[in-house]
């Protein structure tokens, strides 16, 4: 079996919604190579805490797992670069590439390519305070700067970054749609109770399995205070909490994280709907030479996985000799 043409599937959706053992049971179908999509999962010594998968045991292989081991950023440009490489090394093989992540902003790279080459690398200089940030976004376009949260540094920076290398207000630049490869996008998601539930049972299961243990191996190191910086959710968390160990201690960390990473997963529904309405209205404007696109949204408490992946995997078949 080889794809006729280059072709990928894409898995998105919010922590804990079951994205991997839906990609896996694919895999069990089809040829398929996994290629990450979470930022949290390049970086090797950061597993338990990130839901890495035991990559390294499971029968279909894996890619762009593992590949970062120092505390540096990792730019969206530099993601995007190897993610289109390495997309075409499995296409090569006669493999199906599938990316699973919940990384909103390295999913919308793929379509939408960052503006400027250097602007993701040089956008995590700043040092000034959040709320110094977020005023000096204000002072240069106020109506970006409306649009963002006063503690989301990140796009704040991103922002301040497209406004210092390139001289237009970043409300005013209009994403270009140039999407690389023929896809299918699935959206997964679960009512809010059921995957809140999923998220609360994930973080003691991650405990038992040992991320505190994962945590304390990287304190005193220069991961530290990238982890401060960097805030994957719960890594500081734990470390403030090795700094006072103790069962109350213990189950504050828990509580913490379990609230973090819920408002995580809401953070990521939002941002799909912007997204999916974003790349579906591009979808319909674009005129690209025998080009096949698609998003799909699938509640997994109403619907049977199962089935469904038996409906996927028909049309997938479309695209494979």
């Amino acid at each position: 079996m080889r794809m006729k043409k280059p072709f990928v599937l894409l898995i998105f959706g919010p922590t804990a919604v079951g994205k991997t053992s839906f990609a896996l049971e694919i895999a069990r179908h089809i040829p398929v190579e996994i290629i990450n999509g979470d930022s949290g999962q390049l970086y090797e010594p950061l597993s338990i805490g990130t839901a890495k998968p035991n990559w390294k045991k499971e029968p279909t292989p894996h890619l762009l797992f593992d590949v970062i081991n120092e505390p540096r950023h990792f730019s969206v440009v530099e993601y995007r670069t190897l993610l289109l490489k390495t997309i075409q090394e499995v296409f090569s093989r006669g493999n199906l590439p599938i990316v699973v992540g919940g990384s909103g902003f390295y999913l919308k790279s793929i379509f939408f390519p960052p503006p400027a080459g250097d602007i993701a690398s040089k956008e995590m200089q700043h040092t000034k305070g959040e709320k110094d940030l977020w005023q000096a976004l204000f002072e240069v376009d106020p109506d970006r700067a409306k649009q963002i949260h006063k503690g989301d540094t990140y796009r704040i920076k991103r922002a301040l970054a497209i406004w210092e290398q390139t001289g237009k207000k970043p409300s005013e630049f209009t994403p270009v749609f140039c999407p690389p490869i023929d896809f299918s996008l699935v959206y997964l998601s679960r009512d809010r109770n059921q995957l809140f539930e999923r998220i609360n049972m994930r973080t003691g299961q991650m405990m038992d399995e040992g991320w505190p243990e994962e945590v304390a191996q990287l304190k005193g190191t220069p991961w530290e205070p990238f982890l401060q910086k960097k805030k994957f959710i719960g890594y500081d968390v734990l470390l403030d909490y090795l700094s006072c160990p103790g069962e109350d201690n213990l189950k504050k960390a828990i509580a913490i994280i379990q609230k973090r990473t819920r408002h995580y997963a809401k953070r990521q529904e939002t941002f799909w709907k912007s997204f999916e309405r974003q790349l579906n209205e591009a979808l319909e404007a674009y005129s690209g030479p025998n080009f096949y696109g698609e998003t799909r949204s699938v509640n997994l408490t109403l619907l049977d996985r199962d089935l469904y992946i038996e409906q996927l995997l028909k049309m997938l078949r479309v695209h494979i000799k």
